[in-house]
């Protein structure tokens, strides 16, 4: 049995809790939430929080929660988190015009009744209580498959910003964290994620058991939170284990309408986990340690090896300085933008041999693509079995030229065009293209009546970590989603409250400006 040692002090306050109301954040801090949640019954009294055992894993990474600083991240890790914040936003924004956030929306507003202070995407006159609009933001950011990616595969910004942003609007007047304080809450949840991802060999291959953010994002949720609250590091430890318990999805979801609530719970359950901490619930301090015998967050995968995670300084790197993240172009799983490519690449070859598009010309369709389940749907029925189906959309880009939100409807998905040239593809799954973002490629080659054969092939796609979306491409992107729910000035408002971030004295103005 481990043994507790005395416990780590916790890091020293920043300059805006120096107030007494301030103080009260971590220990007794739901005595100042009063208003917004559940009345506490130790209202007024501090919290004495137990302290996790010394030198296990996850106590280095409660350590590194409670005392990661604005001045650990690198001008790189505070450019690219921007990026993500933003394109998050956007695809959250247009993501509120959908049936699976109108279904979610309702649910919400119908079902419960409590003090609403938090922001809803793209319905500005809506308010809900923090928690379920961090869930339906959630909802939203994934309901078109159109968030981003990271490597090892989880989607990391919407399994923290809409519990962020929530947060951030819960709180009382003079205790708002600061724009400083809210990026940096991100970036910690951001490499909670990232480093759970690492425990396991089996995370960088597409998934097949569980749906990673519902796992990762659910505590990478909660550390964001704990930090934006400023708990201590032992309840920063209670908050990764009550998560664990909340944590959680099967692949099976996958190309549904149900795929979208893995984020929205990972975000609102992560916030709860939060909450729950701050309240002086109690959970197992060795959740992320590999105990014989007694599965913690091991049970999430078969192959487990947790690492330490060093404390934040001068020797930490966050993992977004040395692995960015992959921003989708149109709204479908990461695995399609391969595809796409690689059929955009052909379809060009082919109109320089016959002068046109001409679909009868075409014998077969042959897709050599990695072994991967969930995303080979020859005949998808749904918008959500689209944007999971290789074939699907390299047809819809060898027919349209592109792939866009529209391609996704029911009418260009029931096309007679369309289900043609499906009828004409064969899947092929080379040995060397494995279902690895980071590794695999997406090959179209059209078989001609004629005999001929015209080949495209993408390796890297243009969004991809090792190919970028420029920053006018990403604005565009951007303009363009939040376009279908704002006006033009408040789109430009979003975008500079993202860019000068570091500056904002509230951060609760980038929720209100949604």
């Amino acid at each position: 049995m481990s043994q507790r040692s005395t416990p780590k002090p916790d890091p020293p306050g920043r300059g805006r809790r120096s107030s007494p109301s301030q103080e009260h954040l971590g220990r007794g801090w739901s005595a100042g939430l009063t208003a917004v949640l559940v009345p506490c019954p130790c209202r007024g009294a501090a919290v004495v929080a137990r302290s996790a055992p010394e030198d296990t894993v996850t106590s280095s990474f409660a350590w590194f929660i409670s005392a990661a600083r604005p001045e650990h991240l690198s001008q790189t890790v505070r450019q690219r988190s921007k990026r993500m914040i933003l394109d998050s936003l956007g695809v959250g924004l247009v993501g509120s015009t959908t049936r699976v956030f109108d279904i979610a929306l309702r649910y919400c507003r119908e079902l419960y009744s409590s003090v609403a202070v938090s922001s809803v995407y793209g319905k500005p006159g809506v308010k809900l209580s923090p928690t379920l609009a961090a869930f339906t933001n959630g909802v939203a950011t994934h309901s078109m498959d159109f968030d981003d990616t990271w490597h090892p595969a989880t989607h990391p910004s919407g399994a923290v910003l809409p519990a962020l942003l929530a947060a951030s609007q819960m709180l009382p007047p003079n205790t708002k964290p600061n724009g400083l304080d809210f990026l940096l809450a991100f970036n910690v949840g951001l490499e909670v994620q990232g480093r759970l991802m690492h425990f396991s060999t089996e995370a960088h291959d597409i998934p097949k058991r569980f749906h990673p953010p519902s796992v990762v994002g659910t505590l990478g949720s909660a550390a964001a939170t704990a930090k934006l609250l400023s708990l201590s590091s032992a309840q920063c430890c209670h908050a990764l284990g009550i998560a664990a318990s909340l944590a959680g999805a099967p692949m099976a979801n996958a190309a549904t309408q149900a795929k979208p609530l893995h984020v929205g719970n990972a975000t609102r359950l992560g916030l709860e986990a939060a909450l729950l901490a701050a309240r002086g619930m109690e959970a197992n301090p060795l959740i992320l340690d590999d105990i014989p015998g007694c599965s913690g967050f091991s049970a999430f995968y078969s192959v487990y090896q947790p690492k330490p995670l060093p404390a934040p300084g001068q020797h930490h790197e966050f993992l977004l300085e040395k692995q960015d993240v992959a921003f989708k172009r149109f709204p479908a799983h990461l695995g399609m933008h391969w595809v796409v490519d690689a059929a955009l690449s052909v379809r060009n070859l082919f109109i320089n041999y016959a002068g046109s598009f001409s679909p009868s010309l075409i014998r077969s369709i042959l897709l050599k693509i990695p072994v991967s389940k969930y995303i080979n749907r020859p005949f998808p029925s749904s918008e959500h079995q689209a944007r999971h189906s290789f074939q699907f959309n390299a047809c819809a880009a060898l027919l349209d030229g592109e792939v866009g939100l529209g391609s996704f409807s029911e009418s260009n998905i029931q096309r007679q065009e369309l289900r043609e040239l499906l009828d004409k593809v064969v899947v092929e799954h080379p040995e060397d293209n494995v279902a690895n973002f980071d590794k695999m490629y997406g090959e179209v080659a059209l078989l001609l009546h004629s005999g001929d054969v015209l080949t495209g092939k993408c390796d890297t796609f243009y969004g991809h970590w090792r190919k970028p979306l420029s920053k006018e491409s990403l604005l565009k992107k951007f303009r363009s989603n939040a376009s279908h729910v704002l006006p033009e000035e408040k789109i430009e408002a979003i975008i500079t409250l993202v860019d000068n971030l570091e500056n904002l004295s509230d951060s609760s103005q980038l929720a209100c400006s949604l």
